[in-house]
């Protein structure tokens, strides 16, 4: 499997969800470029961001689309960011997610967060 870049954004919505938002790329320079651009897009319509990262992963998503109602399929991630890494664990619900988090204690940043966009 090819080694990509993965550009991780996780903002945060009016009810303080956190939401991912996953864009894989072949160079670390194009993930640069995209977390530019899609930081802007966040800010310009007052959504917060709370982290925007550029990681290499063997890790591919879906392409990113826009939910059409709350009912909308969503996916759970468990992620973690220390320094000098990223994890990234698939989680059934949310509920498992929060035990995970609340159990996680080797990671600096940990969150729990939804998205409509699934590992592939």
């Amino acid at each position: 499997m090819k080694t990509l870049y993965l550009l991780i954004t996780l903002s945060q919505n009016a009810a303080g969800d956190i939401n991912a938002a996953f864009v894989n790329t072949e160079t670390l320079e194009q993930c640069q470029q995209k977390s530019v651009l899609v930081e802007n897009i966040f800010k310009s319509s007052s959504i917060p961001v709370l982290e925007s990262r550029c990681t290499k992963t063997n890790l591919k998503f879906s392409e990113f689309g826009h939910a059409a109602n709350s009912r909308d399929i969503r996916y759970f991630y468990h992620i973690s960011f220390n320094d000098n890494s990223t994890n990234i664990i698939t989680m059934t619900d949310w509920k498992s997610c929060m035990l995970q988090k609340k159990n996680n204690v080797k990671h600096k940043k940990v969150y729990c967060s939804s998205s409509v966009q699934s590992v592939r």
